[in-house]
């Protein structure tokens, strides 16, 4: 997996939702170095299988349609930061970015560790402390 855009403001972010595109810029614009590329909608997981005679494009697509998408895999000095990007984060975005982490480094255990980050646009503390519990970075922006 190679990231496809360069770490830098874009005109337009491909897949994010509208409430999250303005955050994640945000966040791009004030952290320039923090990444020197990025992949947007990077799938993992699995979908559910279809009968074995279907035509290979159909299953292509049921593949990407059914798998979970992380919002961005952003990628440092062989690093690659799995995030999440969610307006007024709660406890559901904590669950998907363990989950979407864990189903990526198993997919691809040749890029060894990664490391969650959730960024959103509100504080809250208790937010906060369960990603400081479960090693997942949090930055409010």
């Amino acid at each position: 997996m190679h990231a496809r855009f360069p770490f830098k403001p874009l005109l337009k972010y491909p897949h994010l939702a509208a409430k999250e595109a303005p955050i994640w810029d945000r966040f791009v614009k004030a952290n320039p170095s923090f990444a020197d590329e990025a992949d947007y909608d990077v799938t993992c997981g699995k979908a559910n299988s279809l009968p074995a005679d279907t035509p290979q494009y159909l299953k292509d697509d049921w593949n990407y349609l059914r798998a979970w998408k992380i919002d961005v895999v952003a990628v440092k000095d062989g690093i690659r930061y799995i995030v999440e990007v969610r307006p007024r984060a709660g406890l559901n975005a904590i669950g998907e970015i363990i989950c979407k982490a864990s189903m990526f480094q198993a997919e691809h255990p040749e890029f060894g560790e990664v490391e969650p980050i959730l960024i959103t646009d509100f504080e809250r503390p208790d937010i906060r402390e369960m990603c400081g519990m479960h090693d997942i970075g949090y930055i409010v922006i």
